[in-house]
Parts: structure tokens; C-alpha cells; sequence
């Protein structure tokens, strides 16, 4: 029987429900291509690291087999030091030089504005042509860098050729490409600082490497921390500028594990061991951002 209460209810629980239900509807496309583009290729890779492989053709269920296959290849092996050593490699260099740069820009000096112009140019720059940049400097034949060398009485060197110079290389290249990341955030970071604090400071007799550090460092630690969380993944996962670069190559020592896995998938056609590798790479992104957001805690705590 439908009384005025039950109609008056029944039309307030309908407005409840249209309140919660419109903001939903309003990110439901954005949620919906977000499911397709990151959540689904996960499980569909998970699924094929499950099962053998012959190119894009699902065979029989192995299990475990793929990750044990895996966890016996020397190879995969080298490709994890490598990629972790590629990684903390960039991180030590791209830090400082991002945050010294910055603290030079964010001081008053002439032609600023065209100085951070310039000193952002290399991240707009991609990995490719990064990548074929800095092959043609460094060419052995023609390259500007051996021609100086040659010029000053030296052999010339090969930077990539060689298995001792090529990582080294390959984090020059890198470091080059992606400084100015770390220098816009911090030098955003910086601007952030009242002028008041170090007014203060100087007062109290602080010189200039005491306000560094006891005023500037605290300050801007907790995006230092987002840089280093963000290069990190980056860097982990990054394939096109050792693919165009090296290849991998001379002998695997530039073979870093994200590039690994493009290799198995498009040259080997070896889907299931580039599924598996690929869900190592996804757990190593979860581990290093659980372990830098507990570290960011334990320093808001302080």
C-alpha cells in the first residue's frame, strides 16, 4: 500500500543514491580506461607466465615453471645486477646535479631565464634521439669526442663498443637526458622556502653551508624523496634508450632487465618467459615504492 511516508521515503533514498552515484559516473570512463591500459595488461601477463608459449599462441598450463626457468638463467640473473647498478648509478649523479643546479637558479643571477631554458632541453629530448645523439659524439670514426681526443694525441676510445665503458656510458647518456627532472622539482622546492628563514639564520651567525643544511635540506627532503622515487621507477623500467644506445650489448653487460624483456618478447618471440620477467619488474616497483613511502613516514614522524 503506498502511502505519502513510503513515497517521501522511497524518493529520498532514490536523491541518496543519486548523490553518491553521479560523482562515480563522472570518473567511470577515466576508471574504465585505466582498468584496460594498466590493471588488465597485468593480469594478462600473469596469465601467460602461466602457461607455454609459441608466439602469441597460449599452450599448455606450467604453473610455476616459467618464474623457476627464470630463477635458473644466469642471464636473467646478470640483467637484475645490471638493471639495479644502472639505477643507483643515475640515481647518485642525477640527484646532486639536479639540486646544485637548482640552487644556483633559484639565486638572483643574470639571464636566469634563459639558463633554465637551456638547462631543460635535454627532457624534452627523447629516449631515441638521446640515444643517437650521443652514439654520433661518441662514434670512434667520426664523432666530435674522438676527434678532440684524437687532436689532443690520444687513441681514440670506444665508449660503446667497449664492455668496461659501455654501462658507463649508457648512465652518462641517461644522466643527461633526465637531470632536469630532479632540477625543476627541487628548484620548485626551493622557491617554497620563505626568505624570512634564512634572514633568521644569518642572524644567528649560520654560514651559508649551515643553512644548506639545517634549513634547505629539511625543507625540500620530502621531494628529494619523490625524485628519488620517481627516477627510480623510471629508470628501472626504461628500455628505448639502451635498445637505440647499445642493444644490450657488448656481451650483455648493458642488458638491463626491462630490456630483457623486450628481447624475449619481439626478437625471441618468447611471450610466456616475457610475461614472467615482466611481473618481476612489476613486484621490484612495488618494492621500491613501499620501501621509499615508509621511509617518507618514518621522516615525517621526525
Amino acid at each position: 500500500m503506498f502511502t505519502a511516508q513510503n513515497i517521501h521515503s522511497r524518493a529520498r533514498s532514490k536523491r541518496q543514491w543519486a548523490k553518491v552515484a553521479v560523482p562515480y559516473s563522472f570518473v567511470s570512463a577515466a576508471l574504465l580506461l585505466v582498468i584496460l591500459v594498466s590493471f588488465y595488461p597485468i593480469f594478462y601477463a600473469l596469465r601467460l607466465s602461466l602457461y607455454e608459449t609459441n608466439y602469441m599462441t597460449i599452450g599448455r598450463f606450467i604453473g610455476l615453471g616459467n618464474f623457476l626457468r627464470a630463477a635458473l638463467d644466469l642471464r636473467v640473473h646478470n640483467s637484475i645486477l645490471i638493471s639495479l647498478g644502472y639505477v643507483f648509478g643515475s640515481l647518485v649523479l642525477v640527484v646532486p646535479i639536479g639540486l646544485g643546479l637548482a640552487l644556483v637558479l633559484n639565486r638572483p643571477i643574470r639571464f636566469r631565464g634563459f639558463f633554465r631554458t637551456i638547462l631543460i632541453f635535454p627532457w624534452i629530448v627523447s629516449q631515441t634521439v638521446t640515444a643517437m645523439l650521443w652514439s654520433w659524439l661518441l662514434n670512434p670514426s667520426f664523432g666530435p669526442v674522438n676527434y678532440v681526443i684524437a687532436a689532443l694525441g690520444f687513441s681514440r676510445v670506444m665508449f660503446i663498443g667497449n664492455p668496461d665503458l659501455a654501462m658507463k656510458t649508457l648512465v652518462a647518456a641517461n644522466v643527461w637526458q633526465t637531470y632536469p627532472y630532479a632540477m625543476i622539482l627541487c628548484l620548485a622546492a626551493l622557491q617554497t622556502i620563505p626568505n624570512e628563514l634564512y634572514e633568521a639564520a644569518r642572524i644567528d651567525g649560520a654560514s651559508p653551508r649551515e643553512c644548506f643544511r639545517h634549513v634547505t635540506l629539511p625543507l625540500i627532503s620530502n621531494v628529494l624523496m619523490v625524485v628519488v622515487i620517481m627516477c627510480t621507477l623510471h629508470y628501472f623500467n626504461m628500455v628505448t634508450l639502451m635498445y637505440v644506445l647499445t642493444g644490450g650489448g657488448p656481451v650483455f653487460r648493458t642488458e638491463t632487465l626491462s630490456l630483457k624483456v623486450f628481447l624475449e618478447a619481439f626478437s625471441h618471440w618468447d611471450m610466456s618467459l616475457a610475461s614472467t620477467l615482466g611481473i618481476v619488474i612489476f613486484a621490484f616497483n612495488i618494492f621500491f615504492s613501499l620501501l621509499y613511502i615508509k621511509l617518507l613516514r618514518r621522516e615525517a614522524l621526525y
